[in-house]
């Protein structure tokens, strides 16, 4: 398609083909279709429309991510009572928590936790592609919950509903574990390797797993029947399922066009066939609660900014001004004491669309660890109230036991004059499929010119530390820096929003700890500058910062 006629001709198939979506679904009433100018309420009668309004507004505190494969991957998981209360459970440890919401996610794209006849499932492809091991246990597991006519899916929302819990059903629309993982190739997938953006042969070359191309079963979403087939998986689950919403995750992995192979843009054709897609599946969703009288929320997981989100082929502006989402839940969480929000979130908030940003325990690990620790999770989620989110997502950590992480974290209130730990991410290596959906300016490490030239990182801390310190509830602010060269620790001067910092202490592997006064500080954003004591012209970096952690312990 490297001519004008050429790609017109595909964007007219592609425009036929996800009006062909819509055209299959059978309603016992008939609905227009949706333009790119018209709101919700052309589609819905008034009492729809203000629930729907009410729906998307509703209190979530914390919005607890599940990928639903913890109990029926393990021994006990074959029954209700073991999936819902075993040992295993992701579920019976959230009453009494800040968790408001539990947005389950069913499998990988078109391989599902549940039963399917527009897809396939676990069991299904374990069963028919003799994968064993663990596979064969959550197939038996699967089946055994089948025989008691149940699933994964209706036991989180029969909890749910118990319980007065949100339920939303979260599509990962791009899932890339298939790459490694051959229980989530379907056979839709294997019979159709030019629906993949590259080939194993192809990624093999790639570079590793930093290179886009690397992870070559991400789908293409240039083709109509990609499309057709996402589209219809969602579908079924409206249909069968008496859900609260449908989360399209763009995120997991914001990777839909061949630039993005090559860390390009997607282009304006692009994003205008992506657009088309989340208004297809917008329109699915007003169908379905049509249906049922009872609206299904429209929800999209994406890229943290306006600038990757175009980058991938979201054009997210439009799709807020098109009312194409009732909310958004943003970025990966794998910096989220430092990406930049606050955009994306008043972007949003103008368009009156409430927006939720993502903690990934796979982002919160650090130096051995540490930032697993609760008081890191506090500094991460206090960043992210400050940005001026509506509520928290968690990614990635199933609790089976209590989990302080839930009590406190989903309010700046239940956080105010908590212990916190407040960094600088750190990341020196990223998977190519999320680079894309990064931005990465405040990541680590940061290099130290020799030449005078001043190195500088931004430092976000959601409390008002000067407030603390004037009300005298700071009992110590530790501020600890850690160099890749222990020689540079005494060629180097530290400055904290311009102010000279006195070295306190030493370590023999480069950590260099210093006692700021709360007065120092900025709530929100904060600049860490280091300066060579001897600048010598034309000469090389003396270090790398690797880790910058702010330790923040209250008077009790």
């Amino acid at each position: 398609m490297s001519d004008s006629s050429s790609r017109r001709e595909f964007l007219q198939q592609a425009a036929t083909a996800t009006a062909a979506i819509s055209a299959g679904i059978q309603l016992s009433t008939t609905l227009p279709r949706l333009s790119a100018a018209e709101s919700p309420a052309v589609y819905e009668s008034p009492e729809l429309a203000a629930l729907r309004r009410k729906a998307a507004r509703r209190r979530r505190r914390l919005i607890y991510n599940d990928d639903g494969c913890g109990p029926i991957m393990q021994p006990g998981g074959d029954s209700p009572q073991g999936f819902l209360d075993g040992a295993n459970s992701r579920m019976r440890v959230l009453p009494g928590t800040q968790v408001d919401s539990v947005f389950i996610c069913s499998g990988a794209t078109h391989v599902l936790n549940h039963p399917t006849k527009v897809a396939e499932s676990y069991a299904d492809v374990a069963d028919k592609y003799q994968i064993g091991g663990e596979w064969a246990l959550m197939r038996d597991n699967m089946r055994a919950l089948e025989k008691a006519g149940t699933d994964a899916v209706q036991l989180t929302i029969d909890f749910c509903r118990r319980r007065r819990l949100e339920v939303v059903y979260s599509h990962r629309i791009n899932d890339i574990h298939n790459q490694f993982l051959a229980v989530e190739r379907s056979t839709w997938f294997r019979e159709h390797p030019q629906y993949w953006l590259n080939t194993p042969e192809n990624a093999s070359q790639a570079g590793g797993v930093n290179s886009p191309r690397h992870w070559w079963s991400a789908l293409d979403f240039e083709r109509p029947e990609v499309l057709a087939h996402l589209a219809g998986i969602q579908e079924e689950v409206c249909g069968r399922y008496d859900i609260d919403g449908i989360e399209i995750d763009y995120f997991r992995s914001p990777m839909f066009f061949r630039p993005n192979l090559d860390f390009d843009p997607a282009t304006p054709d692009q994003r205008e066939i992506l657009t088309g897609f989340q208004r297809r599946l917008r329109e699915l969703h007003f169908r379905a609660g049509t249906k049922r009288n009872r609206p299904i929320l429209t929800i999209a997981r994406v890229p943290a900014t306006v600038e990757r989100c175009l980058h991938v082929g979201i054009d997210i502006e439009r799709w807020m001004q098109e009312r194409l989402v009732d909310l958004l839940t943003i970025g990966g969480g794998y910096i989220p004491f430092t990406e930049p929000l606050e955009e994306l979130v008043a972007s949003a908030h103008r368009a009156d669309i409430p927006v939720y940003a993502t903690i990934s325990a796979s982002g919160m690990r650090g130096p051995e660890n540490r930032y697993s620790a609760h008081e890191a999770w506090r500094g991460a989620a206090a960043n992210l109230w400050k940005a001026g989110v509506d509520g928290i997502v968690t990614f990635n950590i199933f609790p089976t036991n209590s989990e302080p992480r839930f009590t406190d974290i989903g309010s700046p209130e239940s956080l105010a004059g908590k212990d916190k730990l407040f960094v600088v991410d750190p990341i020196r290596i990223l998977e190519g499929d999320l680079v894309q959906g990064i931005e990465q300016s405040q990541a680590l490490p940061q290099p130290i010119p020799g030449d005078g030239q001043p190195g500088k990182c931004e430092l976000p801390v959601g409390d008002d530390l000067p407030f603390a310190d004037k009300q005298g509830t700071l009992a110590k602010v530790e501020l600890r820096i850690h160099l890749s060269d222990p020689r540079a620790v005494d060629l180097v001067e530290t400055r904290l929003n311009g102010t000279v910092q006195e070295l306190a202490d030493k370590s023999a592997d480069g950590w260099m700890t210093f006692y700021p006064r709360g007065a120092q500080f900025r709530q929100r954003r904060n600049e860490l500058s280091f300066h060579a004591r001897q600048a010598k012209a034309n000469s090389g970096k003396l270090a790398d910062v690797l880790h910058v952690e702010l330790s923040v312990i209250y008077k009790q």
